[in-house]
């Protein structure tokens, strides 16, 4: 995950492009508070098929957007539980943004002392944590039938089981999916625990070679990095 490669970026590009569309998605799915008097909106653009071929919008965040909690010109959190989102996927100005415009929650801001930080009501946390866990399901059932990797995950979604050919090398486009699959029942599984009060959160990711059963990897994310790569077959 510390290398840099073209793959790396098509990941993470799917990946901020699941999050924008699961925030859409729970938008429209839920009704919104009255919304707070705030500061300068981020601009809007539709970015052209060069740079965008999904087609959809996509948030410029200006320069001078303002990430803390002085966006909010009335604010006033009483009443409302506070959680800090340790690991994000996208940049923290795109989170935020879209946290913001969302519903997720009723304010989302950057602190200095505490980081990324997300205030909600009682019914956006029970909204939120069905969401995740739809989404879970969604990935999970979306990918049952590839044929060279398997996920699996706990009833308490916090071991997470791949297993995974090494034929998976040879084709950068399963390889990327896989990855964009992980990335996202990784931020869920952060998502679902922080909501539940997990103060460290971690996922245990457990890799094992779809043909041997031999375990690759076992690794405990995010205090240690998921690295598959053919080293990881010749380790074996």
């Amino acid at each position: 995950m510390k290398k840099k490669s073209i793959t790396g970026i098509i990941v993470v590009a799917l990946f901020i492009i699941g999050i924008i569309a699961a925030l859409i998605v729970y938008k429209k799915m839920q009704m919104v508070p009255e919304k707070s008097q705030v500061g300068e909106e981020p601009e809007t653009v539709v970015l052209s098929a060069d740079e965008n071929p999904f087609g959809i919008e996509i948030k410029k965040i200006n320069e001078d957007y303002d990430l803390t909690r002085n966006y909010y010109k009335d604010y006033d959190n009483t009443g409302l539980q506070k959680y800090i989102i340790p690991v994000i996927f996208t940049d923290k100005r795109s989170y935020i943004a879209e946290m913001r415009e969302s519903g997720y929650c009723q304010y989302g801001y950057e602190s200095k002392e505490e980081g990324l930080v997300a205030e909600i009501t009682e019914q956006q946390r029970k909204n939120w944590l069905e969401l995740t866990e739809k989404d879970i399901k969604r990935v999970i059932e979306q990918n049952k039938d590839e044929e060279l990797y398997h996920f699996r995950i706990s009833d308490d979604y916090k071991i997470l089981y791949l297993d995974v050919s090494k034929e998976i090398l040879n084709s950068q486009s399963t390889f990327t999916a896989k990855m964009s699959s992980l990335m996202t029942l990784t931020y869920d599984s952060e998502i679902y625990h922080v909501l539940n009060g997990t103060k460290n959160w971690s996922l245990q990711i457990i890799v094992t070679d779809m043909e041997t059963g031999k375990e690759l990897e076992n690794i405990k994310f995010p205090e240690e990095d998921y690295n598959l790569s053919i080293e990881t077959w010749d380790n074996l």
